[in-house]
């Protein structure tokens, strides 16, 4: 990320390679620790905002990158005894007017948000089922929330989705501190986007912990049961992302 749209932190990975972190704070919250806080003076309409996300989203849709999207999805739903997924839970993309005026932040937003629609919108193509689709960022103003709404998506209040996860639920997270995964997690999804285990290993010392469950425990427990799939790389909006969908049991 750019050094002036927020501070990093290089944090010591294993084998003495280095790799950006989110810098910590006292505020917990669901998304990057980016310094970027609830905008107390927005000025963008909910029509400012989808004209931009419309903008965004038909830009990238032409790219490379979005075909990568579409054949990573293709391969993974065309596994048998895949997930039924009926509700689909969507994590801290940031807010879509940043307070800091960050175009970067700006563009991962909406960004995100896209990726989101456009994988749910692919289960539902797949399965024919509808799905519940629920957005929780803190940092959302009115006008943000609203602009879910004309998304057809439900924006809810922290901490109230992680309770909406379960065995049926795609849930997207991109770049978050490794607190609020577990709280995500205390069920398992269907279908997970975010952070791998892999990653994950290279900043915490599992062993060091003891007892039998450990920060790593839910995604350990992805791996042994889920298919994964690399997602593509974007720069910092998707870097080291995965999807993990688990494996249904023949009936």
């Amino acid at each position: 990320m750019d050094g002036h749209d927020g501070e990093w932190n290089q944090v010591k990975r294993k084998g003495g390679r280095l790799r950006n972190v989110p810098a910590p704070t006292n505020e917990a919250t669901d998304s990057r620790s980016d310094g970027i806080r609830p905008n107390p003076n927005p000025e963008l309409s909910v029509d400012d905002l989808l004209k931009y996300h419309e903008t965004v989203t038909k830009d990238w849709q032409a790219s490379e990158w979005w075909d990568q999207v579409r054949q990573v999805l293709k391969t993974a739903s065309s596994q048998p005894n895949c997930p039924v997924i009926t509700k689909a839970v969507c994590l801290g993309t940031g807010p879509y007017e940043p307070s800091n005026g960050s175009s970067t932040a700006r563009r991962t937003a909406h960004m995100q948000t896209a990726a989101f629609c456009y994988i749910v919108d692919h289960l539902k193509s797949k399965s024919g089922r509808d799905i519940d689709c629920v957005v929780q960022e803190p940092r959302f103003t009115q006008t943000d929330n609203e602009f879910c709404t004309k998304l057809g998506l439900e924006a809810v209040e922290s901490p109230g989705a992680f309770s909406l996860v379960d065995e049926n639920t795609l849930l997207f997270g991109i770049h978050m501190e490794l607190e609020i995964y577990n709280q995500a997690l205390a069920k398992l999804p269907g279908i997970y986007v975010g952070a791998s285990l892999e990653e994950w290993e290279k900043v915490v010392d599992q062993a060091a912990v003891g007892g039998s469950e450990g920060p790593l425990t839910a995604f350990s427990r992805m791996v042994a049961g889920y298919d994964t799939y690399a997602f593509p790389d974007l720069d910092y909006m998707f870097s080291s992302t995965v999807m993990y969908w688990r494996r249904e049991k023949k009936p």
